[in-house]
């Protein structure tokens, strides 16, 4: 005979469903109040709860979350009976973990409902034993429970904040921050599922070499994929067990991975719970900043070839200006023209054209320094800037780029693979110095490589010796 526990502080509606539940053949038990209810579904569990879902002392909300919550009872479903229909009161009693919520003017809906809700004889709980628990105690356990949902709503709060990151390394940051207040661990992992995102790892830099292995190898990340890596001597080095790795959506849709490496003490029941909150909160700042960088990137990237356009390259330059200003830095730039890229269109089609440019940009990221910046200046032509760099290094920096992209071979989308040259200009000046005057010398330079053979680096003359004005190339020196 399946057991019926009856919750409720009305003895006139305690009285009515017992007889109406007893007439149906079901054994039913009977409490005044939340607490009474409470010490005896722990101390026997029922089959199935039915409580008032508002009473003095504990409510039948925070009946149900502290029932819940508790091994014995975790399973038993519950059914809130209210007299008030809104909105707010079976918001309450979903979240809250109810299996089902009733009007009290319609109990008839409630006796058809048990039946759905009475576990099978494999699944039945049985009751423990010396499961003695004071009221002092279940209001600790209340409190404990109450506390913890503060604490939850506190940390998505946080998290929910990093939606005006603007960008991936603040976010993260952000979320290290946030992480390292909450948690011990050996590394956290952040891995946008853009491909051209970079992987995000936080670690102790002791350990960079060997955490940023165990990231890639967590998260499956192919060795190509950038590595932001975030020093921090908080997070715990040190040997640790296997990483928690979990997956993060937004609107339904996959959008990347976190992923954790415990400390030596390993990872406990109540981090896991942290981290799974992390991960199911993280999507919606996650999906705006990847939107914000996205927005940002068509703006400041070509699209063809992956590298800084032309308004990003000259944004660069002025960056790059007031530093060499305050520093007294060299600067030099390279200006380059992909030789005889007219006749690769005419003879072999534009798409092997557009293969051509392609693999020069990724011939040009290749051999670029981490401090150069790398651009598409317009049609055939690739601009590099070189910080705190002279005359000679640009020279050396010239040779090295005009010698791997004589070197290289550009398949394309139909027939052999094509070899091309590129003819250089360098120019190199100390400030003060203007970004229109040192790209007009590099491009006389490069006007003079392809006038003296092509494939080949020339050096121009001081900037401000040079005309800023661009003159127009021979038709034949054009190609």
């Amino acid at each position: 005979m399946a057991r019926v526990l009856v919750i409720d502080d009305s003895p006139s509606v305690r009285a009515l469903l017992t007889e109406r539940l007893c007439a149906q053949g079901y054994e039913v038990e009977e409490a005044a109040t939340g607490e009474s209810g409470a010490e005896r579904a722990i101390a026997a569990p029922p089959d199935v709860i039915v409580t008032d879902l508002v009473m003095a002392g504990l409510s039948g909300v925070q009946l149900c979350r502290l029932l819940r919550n508790e091994p014995a009872t975790a399973h038993v479903p519950i059914v809130l009976l209210t007299a008030s229909g809104d909105k707010r009161s079976r918001f309450w009693a979903r979240s809250a973990g109810a299996a089902a919520y009733v009007g009290k003017d319609r109990l008839d809906d409630l006796v058809l409902l048990l039946p759905t809700l009475l576990p099978d004889e494999s699944t039945r709980v049985a009751p423990p034993s010396e499961r003695g628990t004071s009221r002092r105690t279940l209001y600790e356990r209340m409190s404990s429970i109450l506390d913890a949902q503060l604490f939850d709503s506190v940390v998505a709060g946080e998290i929910r904040a990093l939606t005006s990151a603007g960008e991936l390394p603040r976010l993260f940051e952000g979320l290290v921050s946030l992480l390292n207040d909450v948690l011990s661990y050996r590394w956290l992992a952040l891995q946008p599922a853009r491909a051209y995102a970079p992987l995000l790892v936080h670690g102790n830099p002791a350990e960079r070499e060997a955490v940023e292995a165990m990231a890639r190898s967590a998260l499956a990340v192919a060795p190509k994929r950038t590595v932001l890596f975030t020093e921090d001597e908080r997070a715990v080095a040190g040997e640790g067990g296997p990483p928690e790795t979990l997956g993060i959506t937004f609107a339904g849709k996959h959008i990347g991975h976190i992923a954790l490496g415990p400390s030596w003490r390993g990872i406990s029941r109540e981090e896991k719970r942290v981290l799974s909150l992390v991960a199911s909160e993280i999507g919606g700042p996650l999906q705006m900043t990847s939107l914000f960088e996205d927005a940002q990137r068509l703006a400041t990237v070509d699209t063809l070839t992956g590298l800084y356009n032309r308004r990003a390259f000259l944004d660069s330059m002025e960056r790059e200006h007031s530093r060499s200003a305050r520093h007294l830095y060299p600067l030099s730039v390279l200006l380059l023209d992909v030789d005889h890229f007219k006749r690769v269109n005419d003879t072999r089609g534009h798409a092997a054209g557009d293969a051509v440019l392609q693999g020069v940009a990724q011939v040009l990221t290749r051999v670029a320094r981490r401090s150069d910046v790398v651009a598409r200046w317009g049609g055939e032509e690739f601009v590099v800037a070189l910080a705190q760099t002279g005359e000679a290094g640009a020279r050396i920096a010239a040779e090295r780029v005009r010698r791997a992209v004589a070197e290289a071979t550009f398949p394309v989308p139909a027939g052999e693979p094509l070899r091309v040259t590129v003819s250089i200009g360098a120019a190199s000046a100390l400030a003060p110095w203007t970004t229109e005057g040192i790209i007009a010398a590099a491009d006389e330079a490069m006007y003079a490589a392809k006038a003296r053979g092509r494939n080949r680096v020339e050096s121009a003359l001081e900037p401000e010796a040079s005309s800023a004005v661009r003159r127009p190339r021979p038709p034949e020196l054009a190609q």
